[in-house]
């Protein structure tokens, strides 16, 4: 998937994409699923991770909403 693809799922909340890819979001420092309830965040403020592990290591926390270190 490329980052409009992953982008497309986090906006539509597509559930079937979880533990696919982890979105971290630069200006809150947290990373979620892809079917997070959260408000959508901006383009430039998201980054994609494989692992939810590679989202910790660069910094991120996981999200008390979502709590993508369940899955």
């Amino acid at each position: 998937m490329d980052f409009e693809q992953r982008y497309r799922a986090m906006e539509t909340r597509d559930e079937s994409h979880s533990g696919e890819f982890f979105a971290a979001v630069t200006s809150t420092g947290i990373y979620c699923r892809p079917g997070c309830p959260a408000r959508t965040p901006k383009r430039e403020n998201v980054r994609f991770y494989i692992t939810a592990a590679a989202a910790r290591s660069d910094g991120f926390r996981a999200c008390l909403r979502c709590r993508p270190d369940s899955v």
